[in-house]
């Protein structure tokens, strides 16, 4: 081997060592300056996004057309009730839309406790509004009934709501109060009694 070539050789291997170096060196740094993944396992940190109205706030105006009980409005859904905001392209909606039916289904009240709100339209939609007419009264936001534009005074309950996170579940208090959930799960924790048929 001549000299040119051993030269040329131990550079090539010097920048090689020199680039890892480089590399691991930015890996660190992107990994302590939170950008990269974060929690446990691998998982991407994220930040999911808070709806607009917080917890506490009044219980918002809203009039929309429901597929089978025709125009609702917010004093149709006193509290304690539910609300579920479902989106036809986000995968935990769909997801989670089974878990909230069951859940509906055991609220006394029934489903004039319940409202179940679908963004978007289709065969998704479709099956949405399939699984959870049994347990809710169910909003298609898509549909030409809710088209504010045709019909003067009704909205989508999503802006009406402030919901930005989808999906959402968010309790109406015997006070008429919001209180956003995680997860349809957290519904009626605390006030499943307050649900129960009065007697007088």
């Amino acid at each position: 081997m001549s000299v040119t070539t051993t030269v040329v050789v131990c550079l090539n291997a010097v920048v090689g060592v020199l680039n890892l170096v480089l590399l691991l060196a930015l890996a660190r740094r992107i990994a302590d300056s939170g950008h990269g993944h974060g929690g446990s396992a691998g998982e991407a940190a994220v930040t999911v996004p808070e709806n607009k109205l917080a917890d506490g706030s009044p219980a918002p105006a809203f009039r929309v057309a429901t597929r089978q009980d025709g125009v609702l409005t917010g004093a149709d859904l006193p509290g304690p009730a539910a609300v579920g905001f479902f989106s036809t392209t986000c995968r935990p909606c769909r997801e989670q839309a089974p878990g909230f039916a069951r859940i509906a289904s055991t609220v006394p009240g029934g489903r004039d406790r319940v409202l179940a709100v679908i963004k978007g339209s289709g065969q998704i939609a479709d099956d949405l509004v399939e699984l959870l007419s049994p347990v809710a009264r169910v909003v298609v936001e898509a549909d030409d009934a809710n088209d504010p534009t045709l019909h003067p005074g009704i909205g989508p309950a999503s802006e009406a709501f402030g919901i930005v996170r989808w999906p959402s579940y968010v309790e109406i208090g015997a006070d008429g109060r919001i209180a956003n959930r995680e997860s349809a799960t957290e519904l009626f924790g605390d006030s499943a009694a307050e649900l129960a048929p009065q007697t007088v």
